[in-house]
């Protein structure tokens, strides 16, 4: 699951997250707008999960694996005593069966979670809910800056990479002179296609960038990029 790369992608690691999830979620839930029923509906798919993962599977592809031994023993083996029949799997007590799509309705719900108000770093870390790539590792954007020939002219394309966030702030100054804003992007790259200002033979244009989430920007600003437009 590319776009959650905060699940684990081996069995093993997936059971350790659910299970780590179903014991937070009861506490951080409700700050982030998620009502009792839901919770307890996402418990019973989580309990379901975990099941399928550490017994239903195991067992039912450890009984196949035993079939296809006394199969191939019985049709070309040897010998006089007489061959057991592999012993059917048997599950005891099983939990509630819930509605097909466990991992859409998770997503969907982590979704809306991480987009309430209440949601901030210190509750998604405790949750699990922050993948590879977030403001843990990148507490900054980082982008490159180049000049290209676009439509109308030599344009300033800035590439960046989001690592999670809603998207970058990007604020720029020419000839050294203040800061001011110029966007919030959310999709990459930006194109800066400002033509010089007016008596100006050249421009270099220096951009910062801060995170943008939920409408506001945050964080400390960026590396700055430069790039040199005109003659």
């Amino acid at each position: 699951m590319s776009s959650h790369s905060f699940f684990p992608t081996t069995e093993a690691g997936q059971v350790v997250w659910l299970t780590n999830y179903a014991s937070k979620l009861p506490i951080h839930g409700p700050v982030c707008g998620i009502g009792e029923e839901e919770i307890a509906n996402t418990l019973k798919d989580i309990r379901y999960y975990i099941w399928m993962l550490q017994h239903l599977n195991p067992t039912v592809h450890h009984y196949a694996k035993e079939t296809t031994t006394h199969k191939v023993h019985m049709i070309n083996g040897g010998g006089s005593e007489t061959a057991s029949l592999p012993q059917a799997p048997f599950f005891p007590d099983p939990p509630p069966i819930p509605a097909p799509g466990i991992q859409k309705r998770l997503f969907s719900q982590i979704i809306r979670l991480k987009a309430s108000a209440g949601f901030n770093d210190a509750i998604g870390k405790d949750l699990g809910v922050i993948g590879t790539g977030t403001t843990i590792e990148h507490p900054t954007p980082e982008f490159t800056a180049t000049v290209e020939l676009g439509m109308t002219g030599p344009r300033v394309r800035l590439d960046f990479k989001k690592y999670g966030h809603d998207g970058i702030w990007i604020e720029c100054r020419i000839n050294g002179g203040e800061y001011t804003f110029l966007a919030v992007d959310t999709v990459k790259p930006y194109l800066d296609e400002r033509p010089l200002a007016p008596g100006n033979s050249h421009e270099t244009r220096e951009y910062r960038m801060r995170w943008w989430d939920k409408s506001a920007p945050h964080g400390e600003w960026s590396a700055v990029q430069k790039a040199v437009l005109g003659v």
